[in-house]
């Protein structure tokens, strides 16, 4: 029988707690003696993670916004240092949220704690400089994206690609590469897994909806996120109701995503989901002004979109700043709506599922972070 294994998992946003959560399941099926602490959200509890803050406390957006949390991101980081003292995990398993796991690596460093990033912080987006950071701090870098690997290794990273959760996800739902049915006039709205990109984005998606003619689109969906609904609620009390829309959370919102003629969504993880259900996008972004300025300064990268990205090409439009407005959303919709245009963007879409590649992430990553506890071990 292995003796107990005590880790450490943080995962600062709803997509990190929802990849952690699936990994700690998995890890735990391999391993039934290992048992975790930190911080996530409801998945993680639900996986088994004890847990000492929740994911709402660190998720933000945006290079000004955060800067009001910090005092209460600090003690945040202080409490986590103080537990992980105490407990003396054998592994931390840090999942994004590179600010705020960065520093906490050089904390756990400081005590010895060996650490694993998953999901990989977007240093090929911007902020490269951090790179050395990685490399003095982590054992390795477990990647979710398929053009991480060879960013890492150009800097002598230690760096594995794992596949992309999202795709075990879909693919158990049965949905992957799409239901094969489609709703005329029907479409998804995904304004994103945290509450700032939901003000910012959710807003202009309602507007757009009330200036488009009901013969084009006649229902849509409101895609809702764990963790968002009071934001959500708070803005439709604002901007109101259309009557066809229709708002969704849980299980059934990949079968009702699945089935819509286009989406909007946030430039996110979200994109990829639309890829791998086999629907066309178009993408928002939006910053406050100053963040937006400085982001431009610091980002190194041709396209906002994770799909865009993976693609190595402009396949999904993108409305960023003021672009994202309710006439250019509309103008836009109009043509995707148009089978030839669409048919154009569901071409590249097979490519990027393709390259994500098959189901297993959870599995290839919970079967790296053992070969480092077996090295730790030795």
């Amino acid at each position: 029988m292995n003796p107990p294994t005590r880790f450490l998992i943080v995962a600062g946003e709803v997509s990190g707690d929802i990849h952690a959560a699936n990994l700690l399941l998995e890890l735990r099926r391999m391993r039934p003696e290992i048992s975790a602490f930190g911080v996530g959200g409801e998945r993680l509890k639900d996986a088994g993670l004890s847990l000492i803050h929740h994911t709402d406390e660190l998720a933000h957006m945006g290079l000004v916004e955060v800067i009001r949390e910090l005092p209460r991101i600090r003690s945040v980081l202080q409490h986590v240092v103080k537990v992980a003292e105490e407990e003396h995990p054998q592994l931390a398993i840090l999942v994004d949220s590179p600010d705020f796991n960065l520093r906490l690596a050089k904390r756990l460093q400081a005590l010895g704690i060996p650490v694993i990033l998953y999901v990989s912080p977007q240093l090929w987006a911007w902020r490269r400089g951090r790179v050395r950071t990685v490399r003095r701090l982590a054992r390795e870098v477990l990647c979710i994206l398929p053009f991480e690997v060879e960013f890492y290794e150009q800097s002598s990273v230690r760096a594995r690609y794992v596949g992309h959760p999202l795709v075990d996800d879909i693919a158990d739902c049965g949905l992957l590469g799409g239901s094969g049915i489609k709703n005329v006039g029907q479409i998804s709205l995904l304004p994103g897994s945290r509450a700032m990109e939901v003000r910012s984005l959710l807003p202009t998606m309602l507007a757009t909806l009330k200036i488009l003619p009901t013969e084009a689109v006649n229902r849509a969906i409101l895609v809702e996120a764990p963790g968002v609904g009071g934001e959500i609620d708070r803005v439709l009390e604002h901007h109101g109701y259309d009557d066809r829309l229709s708002r969704v959370r849980g299980p059934e919102r990949r079968q009702e995503l699945s089935q819509s003629q286009l989406a909007w969504t946030a430039s996110g993880t979200a994109t990829l989901e639309c890829a791998l259900l086999d629907v066309p996008m178009i993408v928002g972004y939006r910053l406050q002004a100053l963040s937006y300025a400085i982001a431009r300064l610091l980002v190194r990268v041709p396209h906002v979109a994770l799909v865009n990205l993976i693609a190595r090409e402009r396949l999904a439009p993108e409305l960023l700043q003021r672009r994202w407005e309710p006439h250019a959303l509309c103008d836009e919709t109009l043509e995707l709506l148009k089978p030839e245009v669409a048919n154009i963007q569901l071409s590249g879409l097979k490519t990027v599922r393709t390259k994500l590649g098959a189901q297993g992430a959870s599995t290839h990553a919970a079967e790296a972070i053992l070969e480092v506890l077996e090295s730790n071990s030795r």
